[in-house]
């Protein structure tokens, strides 16, 4: 039968905790960690040795709480630090369609800039690019000269092209900063990442113990169901 320990209870949650480490509740000290609880996902103890040995633990109720407090700090290291996971990790959740939609206008922009100058300078150059994307040019004359672009016709190309250029609208931002590293940090500046996804895909494939074991990337379930793990 399993034991219950109420959580509230500080001398109970010791007491278990140095049965599990083979000590004396005695040579232990516990408190609430501050620092943890703050992430809102319940009550974190931090319990150590007294006397010194620079020995600490960490405890949470459950493996609930365990989880629940690794995504919190996911989610915060995410927000403030995001360059310390891995790229493409990143990418996985950057919404593409969103990059897509913000970067268009100024795509098209340049696209419709660029254009309009190539059919004042170039006709016959506008209408081969014009062409080569699948629109119907007008036909010759006698002379073999087509009429000059419409702002219509212009602004068809530009859309197209604009389009074409963000169908994978990374490979456009590395192209624009030459390194998928900086393409990456821009991309999440202009439409960010959905945090929850992200957090929930790097706890569930690396465990909760990989974001708040960081002595040694471990935790541990009480036979009361209490998790801890070694703070330092």
């Amino acid at each position: 039968m399993v034991r219950e320990i109420d959580f509230n209870d500080e001398e109970a949650v010791l007491a278990e905790i140095a049965h599990e480490l083979d000590l004396d509740p005695g040579e232990l000290s516990i408190k609430e960690e501050r620092g943890l609880t703050s992430f809102g996902a319940g009550t974190v103890y931090a319990i150590t040795i007294r006397g010194g040995g620079h020995k600490e633990w960490n405890v949470v109720e459950s493996t609930d709480q365990e989880r629940e407090l690794a995504l919190e700090v996911v989610k915060q290291d995410l927000e403030q630090e995001p360059e310390i996971f891995n790229q493409d990790f990143l990418e996985r959740h950057i919404n593409e369609e969103r990059l897509r939609r913000d970067l268009y206008d100024d795509v098209h922009s340049m696209r419709l800039e660029d254009l309009t100058d190539l059919a004042n300078r170039n006709p016959d150059d506008f209408w081969r690019e014009y062409e080569g994307e699948g629109l119907d040019a007008p036909e010759e004359d006698e002379d073999g000269e087509r009429r000059e672009p419409t702002d219509r016709e212009i602004e068809d190309l530009a859309e197209r092209q604009a389009e074409d250029r963000l169908r994978d609208p990374m490979e456009y931002l590395e192209d624009v900063y030459g390194r998928r590293e900086d393409a990456t940090k821009e991309a999440i500046r202009i439409a960010g990442i959905d945090i929850n996804a992200a957090a929930e895909d790097a706890v569930d494939t690396d465990g909760p113990h990989h974001f708040l074991a960081h002595y040694d990337g471990q935790s541990y379930e009480t036979d009361s169901g209490l998790v801890y793990w070694r703070a330092n």
